[in-house]
C-alpha cells in the first residue's frame, strides 16, 4: 500500500475569516483587505458566493457566513489553511440586527425590506422580540457549529477593546506578515473610532456603525427580552464565555 501524498502547500495559506452578521465582518474584511489586497475574494453581494466558485489557493475569503458543517463541504481540513472566526455577543448582535433592519441596511433585497415593513408596524419591544426569535437563529446556528470545531475564535468584544495587540494576533495567526509600523497603521486607519468620528461618543441610530459598544443590550433589553433569550439559547452564552450563569 502507498502512502497518500501530501497536501499541497502554497507560499500563503488559504485564510477563511468566518463570522456570523453584526459581528464586525466589514471592519475585519477593511483590515484583511488593506494587509493583503492582492490577496482578498469578495463576495459580491452573492450570499452563496464562498459555495459557487472555484477555491482559490492562497486566497484570503472574507467575510464567509457558514456553519462548520456547510463550510467542511466546500473546504477540506487537508487544505493549507488559517481559519479563524469571529463571534459577538448574541444579545448585542440581535440589537444591532433590529436597529440595521429597522433604518440602516439598504432594501437590496426582499428580505431586508419586508422586514423593515414588519418592523416598523411594531413597537420596539415587540420587534426586538421579533428578531430575538427569528432573524438571530442563523447567528445562533453558526456560533453553535464552529464552539467546538478547533478552529481560532476571535471574539468581537476584544478587537474592540484592544485593536493592536488582537489584529496583530489575527494578522501572526494568518501567516500575512507586516513591517510593524505598517500593520499598526493599517488596523489604525480601520479602527472603530477612525470610521465613526463623526459621532464624538452619540449614538445615531441610523447610521450602519450605529454604535457597536460591547454590553448595548442593557440599554435595550427589559426582563421579556431577557426571559425570551434565556428561553431560546440560555447555554448559548455560557458556551462562548459571556456568561457564567443564567442569572444576567
Amino acid at each position: 500500500m502507498t502512502d497518500a501524498p501530501a497536501p499541497t502547500t502554497t507560499a500563503n495559506p488559504t485564510v477563511f475569516h468566518v463570522t456570523h452578521w453584526k459581528a464586525g465582518s466589514q471592519w475585519v474584511r477593511a483590515v484583511l483587505g488593506a494587509a493583503a489586497p492582492r490577496r482578498v475574494l469578495s463576495p459580491d453581494h452573492d450570499p452563496e458566493w464562498f459555495y459557487n466558485k472555484p477555491l482559490v489557493n492562497g486566497g484570503v475569503y472574507t467575510p464567509v457566513y457558514s456553519t462548520f458543517e456547510k463550510f467542511r463541504t466546500t473546504v477540506s481540513p487537508d487544505l493549507d489553511q488559517r481559519t479563524f472566526v469571529v463571534i459577538r455577543d448574541l444579545r448585542d448582535t440581535a440589537v444591532s440586527w433590529y436597529f440595521s433592519l429597522l433604518h440602516s441596511h439598504t432594501p437590496d433585497d426582499d428580505s431586508v425590506s419586508t422586514s423593515r415593513q414588519i418592523l416598523r408596524r411594531l413597537s420596539k419591544t415587540d420587534g426586538l422580540a421579533l428578531v430575538i426569535s427569528n432573524h438571530l437563529r442563523d447567528a445562533v446556528d453558526i456560533q453553535k457549529s464552529w464552539i467546538d470545531s478547533g478552529a481560532r475564535i476571535f471574539r468581537y468584544e476584544d478587537l474592540r477593546a484592544n485593536q493592536l495587540k488582537e489584529f496583530s494576533e489575527l494578522l501572526e495567526f494568518c501567516q500575512i506578515n507586516l513591517p510593524p509600523a505598517r500593520r499598526k497603521s493599517i488596523i489604525s486607519r480601520s479602527s472603530f473610532e477612525r470610521k465613526t468620528w463623526w459621532r464624538f461618543g452619540r449614538e445615531r441610530l441610523k447610521s450602519h456603525l450605529r454604535k457597536g459598544v460591547p454590553g448595548d443590550w442593557k440599554n435595550h433589553f427589559d426582563p421579556r427580552h431577557k426571559k425570551l433569550f434565556k428561553h431560546l439559547y440560555a447555554n448559548l452564552l455560557i458556551r462562548t464565555g459571556y456568561e457564567r450563569d443564567l442569572d444576567w
